[in-house]
């Protein structure tokens, strides 16, 4: 592969965070790709070793609720009092990515 660099831009989308313990807790997106997401979160990830995502996207009028499986790589508390949280995408649909990738490609 000749250019390896998977562009990753600020994303604003907001949220939700679904654990392996039940708690569903609202998100919002800082930064996106089509490979990975970073989230600030209130609360860390309570041990789950994989996190199911839904992000309410836009782009020019266009909606979509983004839904994702996630295997989280990073949870760190960070200097708004909230947690940074960056994770890759296990699951995640064709359309989703599509969506994702359009959006990426006109913000970087």
């Amino acid at each position: 592969m000749l250019n390896s660099h998977v562009p990753y831009v600020r994303c604003f989308w907001t949220g939700s965070l679904y654990l392996t313990n039940g708690v569903v807790m609202p998100i919002h997106c800082t930064h996106i790709s089509t490979k990975m997401l970073e989230v600030e979160a209130a609360a860390g990830l309570q041990g789950s070793k994989m996190v199911k995502i839904e992000l309410n996207a836009i782009h020019e009028g266009k909606t979509a609720l983004i839904k994702a499986l996630c295997d989280p790589t990073l949870d760190v508390f960070n200097e708004h009092n909230k947690h940074y949280i960056k994770l890759n995408y296990h699951t995640i649909s064709d359309k989703d990515v599509a969506f994702i990738n359009t959006f990426v490609e006109a913000h970087k």
